[in-house]
């Protein structure tokens, strides 16, 4: 379901789930983004992340039943184990608008109901008489129009147009009245939303960000990173300090002429004997959508091999059988703790066998 937003960045109509975490730790990590939100969408349920000057800051899951009639809550994380997500990333220029998503997710619905079951000119009295501040939502098949009250008087209409794809915002008391008019023909489903700080404490608030840890690329990314760091180990162990920086200069000049975006803040340091190979995060936003998520080892793999390619060619047969033996225990164990990194142990032995 669409929520009011002011311009789509990024679709895709077929999503990973388990990548969803690496997808809004790139937007932070990238700092061109600023405020939107996220939209993941399958059959029966959406998810929505807020997105708050480049950081998540607040997430829910809603789901309706097949007559788009019953609102549940739903865990964000159920997100993580679809594998044909629905994605948008949409901006959000308009500080009322991103102020309004952000009550319609943090705060709890005490309506949820068809139009035919509520009294919405009373329920506009209601908030008036009473000086309350809340939002009406009112769902129309798969997008949602968000009404907002300030201490009891209209305030905001967020009206998405069919016909264009996009959402209208509206501040003229008269346009909110025609609105009201029209509803009776529309017949949306209701959510009434109060707002209220004092309602955090009596149903536990959740900002619901815990999922973004389960960051699958960078954590597959850290268990090469660790591969090519042996390596490197290696190379110490048998070359003077002199001939391993002009090798890593070589190794990083022909990754650098290949991809020159994607490796281009790869340096070695001579005073740690390092890579800073973390760098590799930073610089995949270069790396085509398709290939940046589930097939972004393939990046990897091409450094390991071409790591392993040098090692083979400087070291004896028996110091090569010990590092490649490290580099299985390696992936091996990190296969073990997650499943979603199953396949790196075969790919290894697919690079070994170009090697012979």
């Amino acid at each position: 379901m669409l929520i009011p937003f002011s311009e789509v960045k990024f679709h895709s109509p077929d999503f990973d789930g388990k990548f969803v975490p690496s997808f809004l730790n790139d937007i932070a990590r990238d700092g061109e983004f600023q405020n939107g939100i996220l939209i993941c969408e399958t059959s029966n349920k959406t998810g929505y992340v807020l997105i708050s000057d480049g950081r998540a800051v607040l997430s829910r899951g809603i789901a309706f039943s097949n007559e788009g009639e019953v609102f549940a809550s739903v865990p964000i994380e159920s997100f993580l184990e679809e594998q044909h997500l629905e994605l948008t990333l949409a901006s959000v220029k308009n500080d009322n608008v991103l102020k309004y998503l952000s009550d319609f997710l943090a705060y709890p619905h005490f309506i949820c109901s068809p139009y035919r079951f509520v009294n919405v000119p009373f329920l506009v009295s209601y908030l008036s008489g009473q000086k309350e501040s809340a939002l009406i939502a009112f769902k129309h098949g798969q997008a949602i129009d968000i009404v907002a009250f300030d201490k009891g008087n209209f305030s905001f209409l967020a009206l998405f147009d069919s016909r264009k794809n996009v959402y209208i915002f509206e501040d003229n008391p008269v346009n909110f009245g025609a609105y009201l008019g029209n509803l009776d023909i529309t017949k949306p489903i209701v959510l009434g939303i109060k707002i209220s700080e004092n309602l955090f404490s009596s149903f536990g608030f959740s900002s619901g960000l815990d999922f973004i840890e389960k960051d699958l690329v960078s954590e597959e990314a850290g268990v090469y990173f660790n591969a090519f760091s042996a390596v490197f180990k290696v190379f110490a162990e048998i070359l003077p300090p002199e001939n391993v920086a002009a090798l890593a200069g070589k190794i990083l000049s022909y990754l650098k002429g290949k991809y020159p975006q994607v490796y281009s803040l790869l340096e070695y340091s001579p005073e740690r004997g390092t890579v800073n190979w973390e760098s590799l995060l930073e610089t995949r936003k270069f790396v085509a959508e398709e290939y940046r998520f589930a097939a972004y080892h393939g990046y990897l793999d091409e450094i390991l091999l071409l790591l392993l390619r040098s090692a083979n060619s400087l070291l004896k047969p028996r110091e090569m059988k010990a590092l490649e033996l490290d580099v299985r225990v390696l992936f091996q164990g990190a296969e073990d703790k997650n499943k979603d990194f199953s396949g790196m142990f075969d790919r290894f032995d697919k690079l070994l066998k170009i090697l012979q």
